[in-house]
Parts: structure tokens; sequence; C-alpha cells
């Protein structure tokens, strides 16, 4: 998402979210689980490509306590987010990393997008459905294709206990693995952490860059934003980690 995006989004979810003071407090406030959505968002984003700068620090701070606050908290981290989009974005937006971003934050208008063919004689083409993990990985395999001369499906690599473990991409060229899931009844948010959190233990010094892509198509996933913070902040060695969800 744009940052004008997010900005928009903002206008549009406060509006919905304002509720009027009564009694002795006639002041607005701004509350609700979507303005809550909206802030992590928000404060994702900052972390994501101006990591470190005082704008993102004051935001975060600001963020703490917004909810259920007044609409000065809100006027604040939209000002803040206004200044931001003003200067232009030092960071990888050309880079493999943009690509990928872009292609995980934007899957599930893709998947729905095939849903909706073009008829032939008044008689609708057949429609490519994603119905399990070996789907998500071959729409993303073909999109990864127009990006990447080199992406190496089902590639193995050993774990730290020995033996080994097959992943579904392998990018050599950027020293990059992406591990994809998709979501369904049983399989929620901790099933999905704990199963990443041993993926992930096995690639130590296999790689500098590990995406994680889970695909989440029925809206399974109780706490996006908590799965992604939790999993990003796994440490090991110097591996970085990223993790999408789309639909978020």
């Amino acid at each position: 998402m744009l940052l004008g995006d997010l900005i928009e989004k903002g206008y549009a979810i406060k509006a919905s979210s304002t509720k009027n003071g009564g009694g002795y407090n006639p002041i607005a406030t701004v509350q609700g689980e979507e303005y809550e959505k909206w802030i992590q968002e928000s404060v994702r984003y900052l972390e994501q490509y101006h990591n470190g700068d005082a704008s993102t620090e004051r935001f975060k701070k600001t963020a703490e306590s917004a909810n259920g606050n007044y609409e000065s908290h809100f006027q604040t981290m939209i000002g803040i987010l206004k200044a931001i989009e003003s200067i232009p974005t030092i960071s990888m937006m050309n880079g493999i990393e943009w690509t990928i971003e872009n292609i995980c934050c934007n899957f599930n208008k893709l998947a729905k997008s095939l849903l909706n063919r073009r008829k032939e004689n008044n008689i609708p083409r057949e429609t490519l459905k994603i119905n399990d993990e070996y789907d998500v990985q071959d729409l993303l395999h073909g999109v990864l294709k127009l990006f990447v001369d080199d992406v190496r499906p089902e590639d193995y690599v050993q774990s730290y206990a020995g033996g080994n473990t097959r992943v579904d991409f392998h990018l050599p060229d950027y020293e990059m693995f992406i591990e994809t899931k998709m979501t369904r009844p049983g399989f929620d948010d901790k099933k999905i952490g704990d199963e990443l959190l041993i993926d992930i233990a096995h690639y130590s010094g296999k790689c500098k860059t590990l995406i994680c892509f889970i695909y989440d198509s029925g809206n399974m996933i109780r706490n996006p934003y908590g799965l992604i913070s939790d999993l990003e902040k796994t440490k090991i060695d110097n591996l970085v980690i990223k993790v999408y969800i789309s639909p978020i």
C-alpha cells in the first residue's frame, strides 16, 4: 500500500470511528477495531521504510494511546504521515524486497481477478481457483518469474539437526528463500506461527533473507499484525525475516 492510500484510508476509518462526547466530556474520541488496525498498519509501513527516523518514533509514541483518545491524536498521526509523504522515500523501492512485498500484499487481488474471467459465446470460461497451498505456490511462481530470472521451486536445505527440509522457492541471486502457507479451518494464528518458527530455525547460515508469505483468503487469522511482529522479531544469526499476509 502506498502512503497516500494509507492516509486516505485513515480519514475514512476516522470518519466511521469517531464517537461524540457527552456529559462532562463533550470532546469527540476516535476508537474501534478498524482504527487500531489502521494504526498498526501505519506503524508497520513506517518501520519498513522509515525505520529509526524521528518522525516514525513520534508516530509510534502517539499511536500507543491513540485508540479511544481524542481526535487530536489522529490529527498528529495523519500530520506525520503527510509530512513523510512529501519527502522522497529512501529505501529499496526498486529492489527485489519491494517487488516481493508488492506481489505478496496484492496476491489476493490477483486471486480474485482470476475468478472473474471473460465469457465466450456467453459462456464463462472456467475460473482458476486457489484451493490449497500448492495452488498458491503455482500462482506465486508464475508471478515471480515475471521479475526474477532464477526462481527454483521445491529446493532443499540441510537442517540444523541433520536431514533436509523442503522450501517452496529459492532465489539464489538474492540469497533469499520464500516459504508459503495458506490458512484453512483449524490452521490458526498459533499453529501457523509455531510451524513457521520451526521452519525459520532451518535457515541459519543458509541465506540472508527469508520471506514468509501467508495467504489468508478466509480471513481466519485473528491477529495478523501480532503474528507478523512475533515472527519478524525472531533472532536467528543475521537472518532477515519478512512476513506478509494477504489479505490483511
